[in-house]
Protein backbone atom coordinates (compact mmCIF):
# COMPACT_ATOMS: atom_id res chain seq x y z
CA UNK A 1 0.00 0.00 0.00
CA UNK A 2 1.65 2.86 -1.12
CA UNK A 3 -0.32 6.52 -1.24
CA UNK A 4 0.48 8.89 -2.80
CA UNK A 5 -0.78 11.73 -0.28
CA UNK A 6 -1.29 11.86 3.15
CA UNK A 7 -4.84 12.90 4.40
CA UNK A 8 -5.94 13.20 8.40
CA UNK A 9 -9.05 11.70 9.25
CA UNK A 10 -11.36 12.08 12.89
CA UNK A 11 -12.14 8.40 12.83
CA UNK A 12 -12.02 5.00 11.01
CA UNK A 13 -15.11 3.39 10.86
CA UNK A 14 -15.05 -0.82 11.56
CA UNK A 15 -14.43 -2.62 8.68
CA UNK A 16 -12.21 0.12 6.51
CA UNK A 17 -8.53 -0.33 5.77
CA UNK A 18 -6.15 2.87 6.77
CA UNK A 19 -2.39 3.69 6.80
CA UNK A 20 -0.70 5.25 10.01
CA UNK A 21 1.61 7.73 8.76
CA UNK A 22 5.19 8.50 11.31
CA UNK A 23 5.01 4.98 12.93
CA UNK A 24 7.64 3.88 10.92
CA UNK A 25 10.44 4.40 13.20
CA UNK A 26 8.72 1.99 15.98
CA UNK A 27 7.63 -0.32 14.02
CA UNK A 28 9.69 -2.59 11.69
CA UNK A 29 7.47 -4.94 9.49
CA UNK A 30 4.35 -5.69 11.74
CA UNK A 31 3.03 -4.55 14.76
CA UNK A 32 0.08 -4.20 16.66
CA UNK A 33 -1.49 -0.78 17.75
CA UNK A 34 -4.30 -0.26 20.50
CA UNK A 35 -5.48 1.71 23.01
CA UNK A 36 -6.45 -1.15 25.22
CA UNK A 37 -4.70 -2.53 27.63
CA UNK A 38 -5.48 -5.90 27.81
CA UNK A 39 -5.60 -6.22 23.72
CA UNK A 40 -3.18 -9.02 22.37
CA UNK A 41 -1.03 -8.63 19.90
CA UNK A 42 -1.73 -9.57 16.43
CA UNK A 43 0.61 -12.96 15.34
CA UNK A 44 2.32 -11.98 11.98
CA UNK A 45 2.01 -13.09 9.09
CA UNK A 46 3.74 -16.62 7.55
CA UNK A 47 3.85 -16.26 4.12
CA UNK A 48 3.48 -19.50 1.79
CA UNK A 49 6.58 -17.80 -0.84
CA UNK A 50 9.79 -16.93 0.25
CA UNK A 51 12.43 -14.60 -1.36
CA UNK A 52 13.95 -16.19 -4.15
CA UNK A 53 14.93 -13.67 -7.11
CA UNK A 54 18.01 -11.34 -6.18
CA UNK A 55 19.25 -8.23 -7.76
CA UNK A 56 22.52 -5.98 -6.58
CA UNK A 57 21.50 -2.18 -6.71
CA UNK A 58 24.11 0.26 -6.14
CA UNK A 59 23.92 3.89 -6.75
CA UNK A 60 24.83 5.44 -9.74
CA UNK A 61 26.57 8.01 -8.65
CA UNK A 62 28.69 7.46 -5.46
CA UNK A 63 27.23 10.67 -3.76
CA UNK A 64 23.59 9.22 -3.67
CA UNK A 65 25.20 6.21 -1.32
CA UNK A 66 23.54 7.16 1.91
CA UNK A 67 20.41 7.80 -0.05
CA UNK A 68 20.27 4.30 -1.53
CA UNK A 69 21.70 2.70 2.17
CA UNK A 70 18.44 4.87 3.68
CA UNK A 71 15.91 3.88 0.91
CA UNK A 72 16.83 -0.10 1.81
CA UNK A 73 15.92 0.20 5.38
CA UNK A 74 12.46 2.20 4.24
CA UNK A 75 12.07 -0.82 1.45
CA UNK A 76 12.77 -3.57 4.14
CA UNK A 77 9.78 -1.71 6.44
CA UNK A 78 7.57 -1.41 4.01
CA UNK A 79 7.37 -4.88 2.47
CA UNK A 80 7.04 -7.48 4.87
CA UNK A 81 8.01 -10.37 2.03
CA UNK A 82 11.38 -8.38 1.05
CA UNK A 83 14.97 -9.29 1.83
CA UNK A 84 17.37 -6.27 2.02
CA UNK A 85 20.87 -7.57 2.73
CA UNK A 86 24.55 -7.04 2.33
CA UNK A 87 26.82 -9.39 1.08
CA UNK A 88 29.51 -9.62 3.49
CA UNK A 89 32.07 -10.93 0.50
CA UNK A 90 31.12 -8.55 -2.32
CA UNK A 91 29.74 -5.49 0.08
CA UNK A 92 27.25 -5.57 -2.52
CA UNK A 93 23.44 -4.65 -1.65
CA UNK A 94 21.25 -7.59 -2.64
CA UNK A 95 17.36 -7.20 -2.40
CA UNK A 96 15.54 -10.68 -2.97
CA UNK A 97 11.43 -10.49 -3.49
CA UNK A 98 9.26 -13.21 -3.95
CA UNK A 99 9.14 -13.01 -7.74
CA UNK A 100 10.41 -10.69 -10.54
CA UNK A 101 7.21 -8.65 -10.66
CA UNK A 102 7.28 -8.46 -6.58
CA UNK A 103 11.26 -7.47 -7.44
CA UNK A 104 10.11 -5.04 -9.91
CA UNK A 105 7.64 -2.78 -8.10
CA UNK A 106 10.17 -2.97 -4.97
CA UNK A 107 13.26 -1.49 -7.21
CA UNK A 108 10.37 1.08 -8.50
CA UNK A 109 9.22 2.17 -4.84
CA UNK A 110 13.08 2.29 -3.82
CA UNK A 111 14.05 4.51 -6.85
CA UNK A 112 11.60 6.65 -7.15
CA UNK A 113 9.94 7.00 -3.61
CA UNK A 114 12.35 6.25 -0.88
CA UNK A 115 15.29 7.67 -3.05
CA UNK A 116 13.79 10.72 -4.50
CA UNK A 117 14.28 9.72 -8.43
CA UNK A 118 18.23 9.49 -8.19
CA UNK A 119 19.68 6.55 -10.33
CA UNK A 120 20.39 3.01 -9.62
CA UNK A 121 22.64 -0.16 -11.39
CA UNK A 122 20.71 -2.89 -10.86
CA UNK A 123 22.58 -6.13 -11.99
CA UNK A 124 20.87 -8.95 -13.72
CA UNK A 125 18.31 -10.96 -11.66
CA UNK A 126 19.31 -14.44 -10.09
CA UNK A 127 16.92 -17.10 -9.17
CA UNK A 128 18.00 -19.82 -6.23
CA UNK A 129 17.81 -23.02 -6.82
CA UNK A 130 17.33 -25.56 -4.28
CA UNK A 131 17.08 -29.46 -4.49
CA UNK A 132 15.78 -31.44 -1.62
CA UNK A 133 16.14 -34.95 -0.72
CA UNK A 134 12.81 -36.84 0.02
CA UNK A 135 14.04 -40.50 0.68
CA UNK A 136 17.35 -42.37 1.89
CA UNK A 137 19.37 -43.07 -1.08
CA UNK A 138 20.26 -46.65 -1.94
CA UNK A 139 23.88 -46.17 -2.58
CA UNK A 140 27.02 -44.08 -1.46
CA UNK A 141 28.41 -42.10 -3.52
CA UNK A 142 32.52 -41.52 -3.45
CA UNK A 143 35.02 -39.12 -3.99
CA UNK A 144 38.85 -38.42 -4.20
CA UNK A 145 40.77 -35.32 -3.69
CA UNK A 146 42.77 -34.54 -6.68
CA UNK A 147 45.99 -36.17 -4.64
CA UNK A 148 44.51 -39.36 -4.32
CA UNK A 149 44.92 -39.42 -0.58
CA UNK A 150 41.22 -38.41 0.61
CA UNK A 151 38.58 -39.90 0.06
CA UNK A 152 35.00 -38.67 0.88
CA UNK A 153 31.92 -41.05 0.79
CA UNK A 154 28.38 -39.40 0.98
CA UNK A 155 24.47 -40.66 1.19
CA UNK A 156 21.61 -38.34 1.24
CA UNK A 157 19.15 -38.49 3.77
CA UNK A 158 15.81 -36.28 4.12
CA UNK A 159 15.50 -33.82 7.38
CA UNK A 160 13.58 -34.64 10.24
CA UNK A 161 10.04 -33.16 10.68
CA UNK A 162 11.10 -30.72 13.50
CA UNK A 163 14.47 -29.48 11.59
CA UNK A 164 12.67 -28.65 8.84
CA UNK A 165 10.19 -26.36 11.00
CA UNK A 166 13.42 -24.95 12.69
CA UNK A 167 14.20 -23.80 8.81
CA UNK A 168 11.08 -22.24 7.76
CA UNK A 169 10.46 -20.27 11.18
CA UNK A 170 13.81 -18.91 10.59
CA UNK A 171 13.94 -18.61 14.47
CA UNK A 172 16.10 -21.37 15.53
CA UNK A 173 18.18 -22.50 11.84
CA UNK A 174 18.02 -18.98 9.79
CA UNK A 175 18.20 -20.18 6.20
CA UNK A 176 19.51 -16.31 5.33
CA UNK A 177 22.63 -16.00 7.92
CA UNK A 178 26.09 -16.39 6.72
CA UNK A 179 27.16 -17.84 10.07
CA UNK A 180 27.72 -21.11 8.88
CA UNK A 181 29.40 -22.35 12.32
CA UNK A 182 26.55 -21.07 14.16
CA UNK A 183 24.57 -22.95 12.32
CA UNK A 184 26.65 -26.39 12.16
CA UNK A 185 26.56 -26.13 15.61
CA UNK A 186 23.21 -26.11 16.69
CA UNK A 187 22.39 -28.98 14.12
CA UNK A 188 25.14 -30.96 15.90
CA UNK A 189 23.47 -30.52 18.93
CA UNK A 190 20.01 -31.24 18.29
CA UNK A 191 20.12 -33.32 14.97
CA UNK A 192 23.47 -35.48 15.52
CA UNK A 193 21.70 -38.39 16.18
CA UNK A 194 19.44 -38.07 13.72
CA UNK A 195 21.74 -39.38 10.98
CA UNK A 196 23.81 -42.55 10.87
Amino acid sequence: MMGRTVEAVPDIPAGNTAALVGVDQYLLKTGTISTSEVAHNIKQLKFSVSPVVRVAVQPKNASDLPKLVEGLKRLAKSDPMVLVETDEESGENIIAGAGELHLEICLKDLQEDFMKGAPIVISEPVVSFRETVTAESDHEVMSKSPNKHNRLTMKGYSIPVEMQEDIEEGRKIDPHSKDFKERSKYIMEHYAETFP
